[in-house]
């Protein structure tokens, strides 16, 4: 189909030079362009090979008298994570009168190619659109604008359509990249910009187009002439055994010759000196794109085969016995596609001992990793280091024997996601190289921890939990319902949580006020950007926060939450796990473990003011307003269920119906990392355990916040 598409394009685009772009391995995407018949002015582009940076020459357009529009530009890409790598090339390429996107193959949790319009009356000459199914999962999206498009934003609308609707975060800061493989290091980002070898950066209006530029050295870079805009030189594709990010500045003649320029690496800001960057072994590597190499898609089935990720003929590749599941490029990209490929196996054995290119198999291990594949490895050779401390060690932690038990493989994974996505994603690692070259960039975002509760005996316990998170910025606003911050207990954990440093607000109820309405009012007190309910009761471990950001930024979604893997019945002394499937859009989620954007909460007009079913009923407003719901692991989470008080009625039989496991006693995943003493006061038994949370709880009150 994809060259039939072509040909009618390439036959109805009148007088126009065509562009034919392809990028990823898949083989069969590249013989499909070369069959086709193309004039002599017309291009044929491996968009993985071209330097960014260095412009696209088309005749007979773009040159004075001569149309600034050619008649047909065509992308066609082996995935998702291949066509979001090229959109920093696809800025470069003129206006188009006609589009065509192609994606050979795309894992089942993406939409089809369908745009998202930019607005502001951008899209008001669209003729036609056209989005047709490609084989099982392929997809084919043809836009026709008869006075031309820019063509790297309506590709960036249709990477955007894909997402459901949101964006999510992008990198910052504002970014320049130069060099073959530099796209690796911006991946799907619209506003990143091709700069030339030595500047300086393009102006756009008054301000230069990039806060930053990355160049990648394949043996020899020119000195950098910006004085204004910082830079880093990376190890390119095709020199790996460079180190570290090092930056060469262009001195004034008046003050410093090119020739007698110290070699010593450099960063240099116009109002500042010389700085000297020390070696790292992680920041040369590219990072991974975690809107596309995420754990989405992730299955608890434990029964699998082990895989292998080894050298044959040469080449590093992840295969299954005899079967070959992907081939790695020399690059390291691992896709969305061949993540999915790996999700039936167990786990996947790294072998270090073949002969390839350091750099591919580290950035295939990386990948796998954030992708939530259960990768084990024996010791980790010195040349291996730019995996960095966290990853190599968790690595190396299981035996493969314990991949066959389903919770303890999930650990795992969720340990491999964290130490991969926090050091190697985008969003992280840009702001790491924003700090070595000196150039400020906004905040984290501040989650606005938003706790409502009726029992003054339970703030300490409930405080504790809050306090012990880590890896986020975050505020609490403390909603007593019916009771005053003057209680003894209750101003005794107040006070140890603000000696902890975390700004703490404490807004006091009336006991008749209904209970969405005091949500409503505790969420009219928060700062932060994002709002995170938490309920008085329940065991969270300190990562809980940190894990509902990371999974709120690789799956676009306005809300996420986790699911209730693993309920304590307190009745029975029993816990229980109900292996639920995570990592998916769902429409249901924990209600006491809800993060959603105050935005979107304001969007849909808060929360209703009703006494009970208050979660849900949000779940359906975000649903209602096309809202986007993603349910992540539910392991540094406990949900603790007694025997009456619920404002969700489901009895104990219920758990115990639809459990996988049960354990005597209380039993967490080892991701709650046990749990802290109540803030306030002395723990009632003398030691911090089960037995303190569950001596606080009165089974007759009021269960605030739980649907």
């Amino acid at each position: 189909m994809i060259h039939s598409v072509l040909r009618q394009a390439l036959h109805t685009r009148g007088d126009e030079p065509a562009i034919l772009c392809h990028t990823g391995s898949h083989e069969s995407t590249r013989k499909e362009l070369t069959r086709l018949r193309l004039r002599r002015d017309d291009l044929l582009v491996d968009l993985d090979a071209h330097t960014l940076g260095e412009p696209f020459e088309v005749a007979s357009v773009g040159a004075e008298g001569q149309p600034e529009a050619v008649g047909l530009v065509a992308v066609v890409a082996a995935s998702l994570t291949d066509l979001r790598r090229s959109l920093t090339a696809a800025n470069a390429l003129p206006p188009a009168v006609h589009l065509v996107v192609v994606v050979a193959d795309t894992p089942g949790h993406h939409g089809p190619l369908v745009p998202s319009p930019p607005g502001l009356e951008e899209w008001n000459d669209l003729l036609e659109m056209r989005v047709r199914r490609l084989g099982k999962r392929g997809w084919i999206c043809e836009l026709y604008f008869p006075d031309s498009v820019e063509t790297g934003q309506a590709l960036d609308c249709v990477l955007h359509g894909t997402n459901g609707g949101r964006r999510g975060p992008r990198p910052v800061p504002l970014a320049g990249v130069h060099g073959r493989g530099a796209a690796l290091w911006r991946s799907g980002d619209a506003a990143a910009t091709g700069v030339s070898a030595t500047g300086p950066v393009p102006l756009r209006r008054v301000s230069p187009v990039a806060d930053l530029v990355v160049r990648t050295d394949d043996g020899g870079l020119p000195l950098w002439e910006d004085g204004v805009v910082p830079h880093l030189d990376v190890p390119g594709p095709q020199s790996p055994g460079r180190n570290a990010p090092r930056s060469r500045t262009a001195q004034p003649p008046t003050t410093q010759s090119p020739t007698t320029q110290s070699p010593t690496t450099q960063s240099r800001r116009p109002e500042a000196g010389a700085r000297v960057t020390e070696p790292d072994p992680v920041h040369p590597l590219a990072p991974l794109d975690e809107h596309t190499v995420n754990p989405i898609g992730f299955t608890k089935k434990a029964g699998g085969p082990m895989g292998d990720l080894c050298t044959r003929d040469g080449r590093t590749v992840l295969r299954e016995g005899t079967k070959i599941l992907c081939v790695v490029p020399e690059d390291g990209t691992v896709t969305d596609l061949d993540i999915g490929r790996a999700r039936y196996l167990r786990g996947v054995r790294v072998d270090w001992s073949g002969p390839a290119t350091p750099v591919t198999v580290v950035r295939a291990v990386i990948a796998l990793a954030a992708g939530g594949v259960p990768v084990i490895s024996g010791p980790v050779p010195d040349w291996a280091a730019g995996l960095g401390p966290a990853l190599t060690e968790t690595l190396t932690g299981p035996a493969e024997s314990e991949l066959a038990d389903p919770l303890r493989r999930e650990e795992h994974s969720v340990r491999l996601r964290r130490a991969s996505l926090r050091v190697h994603g985008q969003l992280v690692r840009w702001r790491t190289l924003a700090a070595r070259a000196g150039v400020p960039v906004p905040p984290d975002p501040l989650v606005s921890v938003m706790l409502c509760t009726r029992r003054p005996e339970l703030v300490g316990f409930a405080l504790a939990q809050v306090a012990r998170q880590r890896g986020v910025r975050f505020e609490l606003v403390l909603a007593l319902h019916g009771f005053s911050a003057d209680l003894p207990e209750v101003r005794a954990a107040v006070a140890d949580l603000a000696a902890t440093g975390i700004p703490v607000t404490v807004h006091e109820a009336p006991a008749d006020q209904v209970f969405g309405a005091v949500l409503n009012d505790a969420v009219d007190r928060t700062s932060g950007s994002i709002v995170a309910k938490w309920d008085d009761d329940d065991w969270y471990g300190p990562e809980h926060l940190a894990d509902l950001l990371m999974a709120r930024a690789y799956s676009c979604a306005d809300l996420v939450g986790v699911t209730q893997d693993l309920v304590y019945l307190e009745e029975l002394d029993l816990t229980v796990w109900r292996s639920y499937q995570t990592e998916k859009p769902s429409p249901d989620v924990v209600g006491s473990t809800i993060m959603v954007d105050r935005s979107v909460l304001r969007d849909v007009g808060g929360f209703r003011p009703l006494p009970r079913a208050i979660d849900s009923q949000l779940l359906l407003a975000v649903r209602r307003d096309s809202g986007r719901i993603y349910r992540t692991h539910g392991l540094g989470y406990l949900l603790r269920r007694a025997g009456q008080g619920h404002t969700w009625g489901a009895d104990m039989g219920y758990f115990l119906r639809r459990s996988t496991r049960q354990w005597s006693g209380w039993r967490p995943s080892s991701l709650l990392e046990g749990e802290p003493a109540p803030l306030g006061r002395p723990n009632p038994l003398g030691k911090p355990g089960p037995q303190a949370g569950r001596a606080l709880l009165r089974t007759t009150d009021y269960q605030g916040g739980q649907s």
